[in-house]
Order: structure tokens, then sequence, then C-alpha cells
């Protein structure tokens, strides 16, 4: 298949373009400097920066679209590159889907869409997460529904991917700090709750929605439900180094997603890679 990939040199993205390559699959790799893509039998580098206007070599015949680029900038001051990267660019990528023909369009969503719930959240609970990431995401995530008729759509809202090559986000950030004898600060004794997932489950569930039939709308997350304080108790299992802990006061959010429709949906193991295994694929890369 011919496959675009946004985000390409991200996290995500990046593993995605080497599992797809390595299928066999013709990737398009867009990023806003190519020099970070990966180098790669079956991968052209494209350059496009998502908040502009899209470039006029794009392909013109492609089986999917799979957008998965993300703008962590500040707000307000950098709302419209969210916008442009979030809203925008999922409309130009509509408009490429349909007119290059392509079976599937893939959105990388967020749980940030819920917000903070006492209970895990379902595809069908409505979507008033706090904040303008949140709204960008919603929007996109209007987008692509409404011409769901036009071009077939997986929305995946992701919840705490996690993994080797991550960097600047939860999990690093707490290896880093009980690795190193910093203290985890944990609002409510606990810190937030949230159900990660090892970004191999990730990248296999993208690669089979290729095949998927009809519209799609659904969480991604992992297995187990753990707090700050259940994370770093782990790590520090790992590297054998107790966590320095600090309790302060304040609420403690939850943002866990249901994934019931997800295994219904595709095929995963029966258990999906515990935290301090994935913790271990971490520290081993």
């Amino acid at each position: 298949m011919n496959v675009l990939v946004t985000g390409a040199a991200g996290f995500v993205g990046s593993h995605l373009v080497s599992a797809l390559a390595a299928r066999g699959h013709t990737v398009f790799a867009v990023h806003h400097d190519p020099t970070r893509l990966p180098r790669l039998d079956r991968v052209t580098p494209l350059a496009w920066d998502l908040a502009a206007a899209p470039p006029p070599d794009l392909p013109s015949t492609l089986d999917a679209v799979f957008h998965l680029a993300q703008a962590n900038v500040p707000v307000p001051a950098h709302a419209a590159q969210m916008f442009g990267v979030h809203v925008a660019a999922t409309q130009h990528l509509l408009g490429l889907a349909r007119d290059a023909g392509a079976r599937r369009f893939v959105l990388a969503s967020t749980g940030s869409v819920y917000g903070a719930g006492a209970r895990p959240w379902t595809e069908a609970d409505p979507t008033e997460g706090p904040g303008y990431y949140a709204a960008s995401k919603v929007a996109a995530e209007k987008l692509v529904r409404a011409l769901g008729d036009v071009v077939p759509f997986s929305i995946f809202r992701l919840f705490t991917p996690y993994g080797p090559r991550q960097s600047n986000r939860l999990v690093p950030g707490l290896i880093a700090r009980v690795t190193g004898g910093q203290a985890v600060t944990l609002a409510a004794g606990t810190g937030p709750t949230f159900n990660p997932i090892h970004v191999s489950h990730v990248v296999d569930v993208l690669v089979q929605s290729l095949d998927a039939a009809g519209n799609q709308l659904l969480n991604l997350g992992g297995d187990d439900s753990l707090s700050i304080r259940d994370m770093a108790v782990a790590i520090g299992r790992v590297v054998g180094r107790d966590p320095l802990l600090q309790p302060q006061p304040g609420a403690a959010d939850r943002i866990v997603g249901d994934i019931a429709a997800l295994r219904r949906a595709y095929r995963l193991p029966e258990r999906l890679t515990s935290f301090a295994a994935g913790v271990r694929s971490m520290l081993a890369a």
C-alpha cells in the first residue's frame, strides 16, 4: 500500500513508519524537518510544516493517511499553530485522501478529550475535556467524522502511550526522577491516574487499521489503571532504587479509557505489556 504518515519523526510516528516499511508498504513520511525522518528503504521523506499550506509535491495516489502529528506548544501564545496542525491540516489531509483515492483515514486523537472522571471513559461519553489542546482534537475528530461517507476513518483516542525513544513525557520523566533520586510529587498522595499503553500495541493497532471496515471511534489505552505513585514504585522495583515520594495537598485527576470496544474490534494479546516490562524495554533501548 501507499501510505502517508504525518508526525513521522515523532514518538508513535517513527515506530509506525518503521513497522509499515518492514511490512512492505511504501511510506510517505511527513515532518517539518525532513532531516529528522528515518532513512529507510520504502520511506520517502516529505517536508511540510502542517501549520502552513500543503506543498505541491504530495503523492497523487494513496491507500491510507495516518494523521499523527501534534503541536506541543504553549497556548494561547501559539494557539494558531496548534489549530493549524490539529484542525486545518486535518482538513487539508482529508482533501488529499479523497483526491488520492485513500480507503482509510486514521486520526490520532487523545483521551484528554474527555477530561477527568471517576470511572473509565467509554466512547459514548461526552467530550468536554478542558483546554485548547482537547478542543482542537475534538474539532479534528468532528471534521473526520463529518466526511466519513467520503473517506472511511479510524479515530483512536490515545491514553498515555509510552515506550522506547520517547522523551519529554510522563513515563520517561518519571524514570529520570526515580533513577536520579529526585522527588516525585504526588497530589493527594497518589498523583493522577492513567491507563498507559506500550507503543508496540499502539503501532500494532494502527497497522491493523489498514484492513478495518467501516468507520471507527475507539479508545486506545492499556489494561491497568496506574497512579503516578504506582508508576514510580514500579520503576523503582525495575531499577532497584526506592523512589523519593513527596505527597502534596490537592486533587488527583483520573483520566482512564475503557478499551472493551478496542478489544472487540482488534486482535490484541489477552494481557498487554505490563508497565514494568514496558519500563524495562525503555531502559534496554
